[in-house]
């Protein structure tokens, strides 16, 4: 005999397996998209200063931040779904 799909319940439907972000989960995750955004965005700056460039590399450096963070999350809220 063939076996129903489970029924939303309670739990929203959620598979057994997945789990709930905790607040310790989220704020590491802003914590890191945050400084993946700064650190690529002071890399830049430094560079451009070096280089005299401003601000051509400050602006790669931003956007390789936000890619960055962008992938971070992405890869870590994989895991709750």
């Amino acid at each position: 005999m063939a076996e129903e799909p489970p029924v939303p319940g309670a739990d929203g439907g959620r598979p057994s397996g997945s789990r709930i972000p905790s607040l310790g989960d989220l704020f590491w995750v802003g914590t890191a998209c945050a400084v993946a955004i700064v650190l690529g965005g002071g890399i830049g700056y430094a560079l451009d200063d070096a280089f005299n460039t401003l601000p051509w590399i400050t602006i790669g450096g931003l956007i390789f931040g936000v890619v960055s963070a962008v992938l971070l999350a992405v890869n870590q809220f994989r895991r709750y779904l």
